[in-house]
């Protein structure tokens, strides 16, 4: 199996394990905090990375289009929070892999006239549809507030995958620095502007959660990035577009939550997928 495959496989373990904590975290905390908290601990973890590497100095196109990505990404994870936090975790979750899958797919085919064959297309499809089979099976009664913001969160990501890619063309470590100090920025503001900040504060025992939220959303970054330079954007945001079948496993084995039968199917359906995405 190649290397993009083999990345786009590890992006999508630790958006979804990192989704998984963000969720256990907003159930004692606001959603707002829990975001803001994941991005900038994520942050931190960046900037030190950038001072063990010093790599050269940024391009200013990459940091434009890194903090451009980085907008609709922040944009995406308190939209995907807030709908976690609702209860409608299966169909937040599934809504939002299927646009983070199907925006940069058609962007890719469509402007930047990246190559796709036939059986990728096929294995493409058969990972959205994993992916929402997967959240699905678990969904009951989701509020009509719920579907909008999986819809956000769904064009955020979407967006960030695309333009990030392009941000990565110029220097990878800067563009992810530029994205989440964006992200950060954004999300942190709107804490204090919406007065999120002084409705709750977070247990103790929260912040492990949010630690490892952000701190996997940057693997989960990362990987995706150097996904990108092996295999098409398109294919390498479906292979991460797989994180909801992560938590959903995750919620089985910590939670003891059901697994029903569709939940099983679209296991062996994600496994199709990439075979035939790996295999071109």
């Amino acid at each position: 199996m190649e290397s993009g495959v083999l990345l786009g496989l590890a992006s999508a373990g630790a958006f979804g394990s990192g989704d998984f904590a963000g969720g256990l975290a907003s159930r004692s905390v606001s959603p707002w905090r829990v975001a803001a908290g994941a991005q900038l601990l994520g942050l931190a973890v960046l900037l030190v990375v950038t001072v063990v590497l010093r790599p050269p100095a940024p391009d200013a196109s990459a940091l434009l289009l890194g903090s451009l990505a980085g907008a609709f990404g922040g944009a995406g994870v308190v939209a995907l929070y807030a709908g976690l936090s609702l209860g409608s975790m299966g169909l937040v979750a599934a809504l939002s892999a299927a646009g983070s899958v199907a925006i940069p797919l058609l962007v890719g085919v469509l402007f930047l006239a990246q190559p796709i064959s036939a059986g990728q297309w096929l294995g493409v499809s058969a990972a959205v549809g994993a992916a929402v089979l997967a959240s699905g099976a678990t969904t009951r009664g989701a509020s009509a507030r719920a579907v909008r913001l999986a819809l956000v969160a769904a064009v955020g990501f979407g967006a960030w995958f695309v333009l990030l890619d392009q941000a990565a063309e110029v220097h990878e470590l800067w563009a992810l620095v530029a994205s989440r100090g964006a992200a950060s920025l954004l999300v942190g503001t709107s804490v204090l502007l919406l007065g999120r900040s002084s409705g709750d504060r977070a247990p103790v025992r929260a912040w492990p959660l949010i630690a490892t939220a952000g701190v996997l959303d940057v693997i989960g970054n990362g990987a995706f990035v150097l996904s990108t330079l092996a295999v098409p954007v398109g294919v390498a945001a479906g292979l991460s577009g797989l994180y909801p079948i992560v938590t959903m496993l995750l919620a089985r084995v910590l939670l003891r939550d059901a697994l029903p039968p569709p939940a099983l199917a679209a296991v062996l359906l994600a496994v199709g997928g990439i075979v035939l995405i790996s295999i071109g």
